[in-house]
């Protein structure tokens, strides 16, 4: 079955069992603004289908969640989940998707500067997926014209193999000469989409597969728990070596298969049972009504309900082989009811997307990713890269890698707080002598983040249980105090109470973090400093930039309260001292 092109965007007039309109969308449905036509016939055609979102519930700007119209307490509200305020729910032990906007950690411009010639290495110590790599790699000068050595670890297994698959997939791709878009298309389905077409997961397993069986065929007598190490030359000159042990081998090989036995329907079930839990229907509630838009409401939902990174309208007939990547145990979905593609890239910058569509927010981001990726493509073509791909503990990792040697260093937010974090005195005195000293560079640079340190600081006030600049909020809000006294477990209330962080005044509080944490000690004793002006990513990237009175700052605050930040995000950047 040839599956519809998903750029351009296509006519919306689809229904399982039927003709699929194959023309291109042009006009949008004025109701929703999701949808395209590709004229009045098909639109009126497909009226009896769209309209279950075009006039659901959901849709309506006067919606409120089911608790809120029941007059109840929320599910929230008492029992074991009032003890927890986050109440995860799902396998929240895995992020195979990131939780903060995509940085590009080279900057070159700004720093080394963009005729910068010399070699360059990237060290992402505990990288998550590789929205960070692709957007450096996709950012760097078309002049430059040196090899750049991109070392990428994490602890998580499942981690590092999609890395691995997705790195392995696109140059083999490149090799054949396949078409960037196509190849930057397969990307998108193979890191996001629950299901794929069948000859995408036929290319996957052909194509990656093809390098990683005669690894595994290689070592299948070699004792347990050794370290096997091999490398792969492409076309371009750009290298990958991959460092695993031997049951990793094996396990990254069979996450090229779908596991035995799991069809589509199963796998559709055993994922809906996760992110559509009829238990977590206040929960999901809760965060629809922070959305920006009625329509916004509907995108959401129709990902959870379809799992497929595709634009609204798009035919969803063809994607019915579940993604190996992410189905790789036959009974669960690997990741918690709230992951959600959105949360690895900037919303304001997927907002930006231009769409005849205008309130497709998935189309947008799948267009979005789609240019992101076809630069990183152009990039892996014109660059000589070398990956190198560990599967390690942080602290484990500096044995196995130079010291003085690289010009950046990404850490994510092993920095922060608490038993289950790295913390900052560790880390940095694990890494910073993998960094290259100032008589190499003056830029180079430690990028650390702290995702958890303002809110930790703040429930440690007298504060806490309190709501900060209330009438700050209520302006943003429309929302008067006497209303939210008179429903406290109302969903404006909670509306009220999610929007907190944005208005926080963080850097007070981040302050106090740092004191606790003292920073001053941790700098004197490892000899390092904190940079007075970041020059790689701004300090509170997700932070409201506007005030309410200015041009633009209703919307700014409506989009960030609909997405996955608290605008708390706190990066701190590091250099040796002088």
């Amino acid at each position: 079955m040839q599956i519809v092109p998903v750029i351009p965007t296509a006519c919306a007039n689809w229904t399982y069992g039927a003709p699929v309109c194959t023309s291109k969308g042009s006009a949008q449905c004025a109701g929703c603004k999701l949808v395209l036509y590709c004229g009045p016939k098909c639109q009126k055609s497909h009226w009896p289908e769209h309209k279950k979102d075009c006039r659901s519930p959901l849709s309506k700007s006067s919606w409120r969640p089911t608790w809120d119209r029941e007059n109840r307490a929320p599910a929230w509200s008492s029992g074991d989940a009032a003890t927890n305020i986050h109440n995860p729910y799902g396998a929240t032990d895995k992020y195979l998707w990131g939780n903060v906007p995509a940085i590009d950690v080279l900057q070159l411009g700004r720093n080394e500067g963009s005729q910068h010639a010399d070699k360059i290495a990237l060290l992402f110590a505990a990288s998550g997926d590789l929205r960070n790599v692709v957007k450096t790699i996709s950012h760097i000068p078309e002049s430059f014209a040196n090899r750049v050595r991109v070392t990428i670890n994490d602890r998580e297994f499942e981690v590092v193999a999609r890395n691995a698959i997705l790195l392995l997939f696109a140059f083999t791709s490149l090799d054949q000469e396949r078409p960037i878009p196509e190849i930057a298309e397969g990307l998108i389905h193979l890191w996001y989409s629950a299901f794929l077409p069948a000859d995408l997961l036929s290319s996957l397993q052909s194509r990656v597969g093809t390098l990683i069986s005669p690894v595994c065929i290689g070592i299948k007598d070699k004792a347990t728990g050794t370290l096997h190490k091999k490398r792969w030359k492409f076309r371009s000159g750009s290298t990958l070596r991959l460092n695993l042990e031997k049951n990793e081998w094996l396990r990254l090989e069979q996450s090229l298969h779908v596991p035995e036995g799991l069809g589509f329907e199963e796998a559709r079930k055993i994922r809906s049972a996760t992110v559509m839990a009829p238990g977590r229907m206040d929960y999901r509630d809760r965060w629809y009504y922070k959305d920006a838009t009625p329509s916004m409401r509907l995108a959401k939902q129709r990902f959870r309900e379809d799992g497929l990174l595709l634009s609204f309208g798009h035919p969803r007939i063809g994607f019915d082989s579940p993604n190996p990547t992410l189905f790789q145990t036959p009974n669960s979905w690997p990741m918690d009811d709230k992951a959600d593609p959105l949360a690895g890239w900037c919303i304001r910058d997927v907002n930006k997307m231009s769409s005849r569509a205008t309130l497709d927010l998935y189309g947008n981001l799948f267009a979005y990713l789609r240019d992101e990726l076809g630069k990183f493509l152009d990039r892996l073509v014109s660059v000589k890269i070398d990956f190198q791909l560990y599967c390690l503990d942080v602290r484990d990792l500096p044995p196995h890698l130079d010291h003085k040697a690289y010009n950046r260093i990404e850490v994510s937010n092993i920095t922060d707080a608490g038993p289950a974090y790295v913390g900052t005195e560790t880390t940095l005195g694990l890494l910073f002598p993998l960094l290259q000293t100032p008589k190499q560079n003056t830029h180079a640079t430690i990028i650390t983040s702290y995702l958890n340190a303002v809110m930790g600081v703040f429930k440690m006030s007298s504060q806490q249980d309190q709501i900060p600049n209330m009438d700050l909020l209520l302006e943003y809000l429309g929302k008067s105090a006497e209303t939210l006294i008179s429903s406290p477990q109302g969903a404006a209330l909670y509306k009220i109470w999610d929007s907190r962080s944005l208005v926080l005044d963080r850097k007070r509080y981040f302050e106090g973090f740092m004191a606790l944490q003292e920073f001053d000690t941790i700098s004197t004793a490892l000899g390092v400093t904190m940079k007075k002006t970041n020059t790689v990513i701004e300090p509170w990237p997700t932070a409201l930039k506007l005030r309410p009175a200015q041009k633009g700052a209703q919307e700014e605050f409506d989009l960030l309260l609909a997405s996955n930040f608290s605008g708390l995000e706190r990066y701190v950047e590091w250099i040796w001292a002088e």
